[in-house]
Parts: structure tokens; sequence; C-alpha cells
């Protein structure tokens, strides 16, 4: 990976309203994964992708 000098806050607000939702919601999946042991998120995944592109 390679370093470009830009920090977490300015990649985050180059982000698309579409790319701030699917993010969120992505971090979601994995903060619930972190309480339930065995959670297969594919199709959590799987239902943020389809909600942001149908």
């Amino acid at each position: 990976m390679s370093d470009t000098g830009r920090t977490e806050r300015q990649v985050l607000e180059e982000l698309s309203p579409e790319e701030q939702v699917f993010l969120k919601r992505v971090l979601e999946i994995e903060r619930a994964k972190l309480h339930v042991r065995a959670h297969d998120a594919t199709n959590d995944l799987l239902a943020a992708v389809k909600e942001i592109i149908p």
C-alpha cells in the first residue's frame, strides 16, 4: 500500500453520498459480527450492495 499523504478524514470527505452510506452499512455489519461469533455477513453485505446498486 502506498502512502499518498492523505488522512483518513480526507478520504472520507471525498466519498460520494452513496459510498458513505455503503461504508456505514459495512461498518455496522462488521460491528455486529463482533457480537455474534459465527455470523456470516454474506447476505447482509449483498443486501447493502443491492440497496445502492439495484
